[in-house]
């Protein structure tokens, strides 16, 4: 069996409102090794896998098979520069990548009351674990799929603020309003927007708005007719040495080279740049 990457986007309405997808990643022991990074974006991701023993390095995670059975689950959701992801051996793996502030949607408490650096351990129920082991144990995908839908909807709590998600849409609509204008249009401060950000985003309003130009313009070099001034001036950056400084800051690579070697599945909502 070769190794193999597969996209889903939720199917039920209420949780595609809050979840972008997830995805299911499997490799048999004998298949080439696998190492990649991944970029930093505004979703809240949660990683499950069993029978791995994870290795942490300065942004970099080794994930190495055993034959110990341990279940791991991970929360990623503040990182500032690319994770180098290293598989070695087998893995049965499902990812789930939530929209910005949608994962505070299915948790009792903040996002930031359950991490704290850039790979955390993520326990949030009492029945956590057996559902997702039994998840990950279905063979059937499509089973598999419905069995994940109807855990989360479960869990739903619900997420409602006066103006948060406002603001963070208004950030992603127009890049070029500044946070003392949103601060103003919806009667707060900017110390009060930076608290909140912190507490439900993980990240700073300056940065969840740098890492979404940083995404959409990841996004538009999907167009390779596009020319890198183009790039520049759809997305508001001042010019090529500021996009290119962004890029670099973000992905310690220049946009040329990424963009020759990143990997797109189905819309671009999840990229990787295999290595």
């Amino acid at each position: 069996m070769k190794m193999t990457l597969e996209l889903f986007k939720p199917k039920n309405p209420a949780l595609a409102a809050y979840m972008e997808g997830y995805y299911f990643l499997t490799k048999e022991a004998g298949d080439k090794d696998m190492e990649y990074l991944t970029f930093p974006n505004n979703y809240s991701i949660i990683s499950v896998c069993e029978g791995i023993e994870m290795e942490f390095g300065p942004n970099s995670v080794i994930a190495n098979s055993t034959t110990n059975g341990k279940f791991i689950s991970s929360l990623i959701c503040h990182y500032k520069k690319p994770i180098r992801v290293s598989i070695k051996g087998s893995i049965n793996e499902i990812t789930f990548y939530f929209k910005p502030l949608g994962l505070n949607a299915f948790l009792k408490k903040p996002l930031k009351q359950y991490t704290d650096t850039f790979f955390n351990s993520f326990m949030p129920f009492d029945d956590y674990k057996t559902s997702m082991i039994s998840i990950l144990h279905e063979k059937d995908f499509e089973q598999r799929k419905e069995m994940i839908e109807e855990y989360w909807l479960s869990k739903f709590e619900g997420f409602s603020h006066p103006f948060l998600g406002k603001l963070a849409d208004d950030m992603v609509s127009d890049p070029e309003i500044s946070l003392a204008e949103l601060s103003a249009q919806y009667k707060t401060s900017r110390q009060t927007v930076n608290k909140l950000f912190d507490l439900h985003l993980c990240k700073s309003p300056s940065d969840f708005r740098k890492i979404q130009r940083f995404r959409e313009t990841l996004l538009s070099s999907m167009d390779k007719k596009i020319s890198m001034t183009e790039l520049s001036y759809d997305h508001l950056f001042y010019d090529q040495s500021h996009l290119i400084k962004d890029f670099k800051s973000l992905t310690d690579s220049t946009p040329k080279k990424l963009f020759q070697n990143v990997s797109f599945y189905q819309d671009g909502s999840v990229n990787w740049f295999f290595l």
